[in-house]
């Protein structure tokens, strides 16, 4: 069973999250979708509560503003996890190099960065964050808290960091740097995953940023990969328009 944890600002029952997540997970399911309007809690407490009284053998937290483009998404993440067991986090966007004084999760640049975001945004920008320019799956060492699915035996050893992150940022690195001592991190390409808004990088964000870099200090840089960034020569994300290109309907 895949059992989806969401923190909600605006819970509403029989939503278009709810019902695009039922009708595209193709799997049996658990939904928990968690009042959280008053935004007192961070996602990591609020992750912590859903994990602890979930019963799935895979655990998918996701915002409240992502919806799924993919059809059949849930056996695609329990094949994923049946084929490897030592497979322990699956997203759709990530890095294989951390820095050990950049926060940002894409601070490496391409080829280090992998996947791929659809926005879709209510403006009516409607455009792909192209990590990678290929689809592809890849191992990396952190992954983009958008959508990420966890194998329950991890959330056995450890839970997100609540205490540190109390807000709204880097709950996601922090339990991949956790995870990535004892288990793989990957993106998958075949999941494709749409996000009604952008990422703020404000003062709140560099923060936590800078908690991130002190708390994991004596484990950065982090990277699983075969060669090191060149910061003089950092190649960005692309931006592709899919407006007019495809559709923008939700599936719900």
């Amino acid at each position: 069973m895949i059992t989806v944890i969401i923190s909600a600002r605006n819970p509403i029952p029989d939503s278009t999250l709810e019902r695009n997540i039922k009708k595209t997970v193709g799997s049996e399911l658990e939904l928990f979708m968690i009042n959280n309007s008053d935004g007192e809690n961070g996602l990591a407490a609020v992750y912590n509560f859903g994990a602890g009284n979930s019963h799935g053998d895979i655990l998918v937290f996701m915002h409240d503003d992502v919806f799924f483009m993919t059809e059949n998404w849930g056996p695609i993440l329990e094949s994923l996890f049946a084929q490897d067991p030592t497979l322990g986090i699956v997203g759709a966007a990530g890095s294989q190099y951390i820095y050990n004084n950049k926060c940002s999760l894409t601070a490496a640049g391409r080829p280090f960065i992998k996947g791929r975001i659809i926005h879709d945004l209510q403006n009516g920008d409607f455009f792909a964050t192209m990590f990678s320019p290929q689809k592809e799956d890849a191992q990396v060492v952190a992954c983009h808290g958008l959508f990420f699915a966890v194998r329950r035996t991890l959330l056995t050893q450890f839970g997100f960091d609540e205490k540190t992150f109390d807000s709204f940022y880097f709950h996601d690195l922090d339990f991949c740097m956790q995870a990535r001592r004892q288990w793989k991190i990957m993106v998958t390409g075949d999941i494709v995953v749409k996000h009604r808004s952008i990422g703020t990088y404000n003062k709140q964000w560099q923060h936590y940023g800078d908690l991130f870099l002190k708390k994991w200090a004596s484990e950065l840089p982090a990277s699983c990969a075969d060669t090191v960034p060149d910061p003089a020569n950092i190649i960005n994300a692309t931006q592709a328009h899919l407006k007019g290109k495809f559709e923008q309907r939700t599936i719900a």
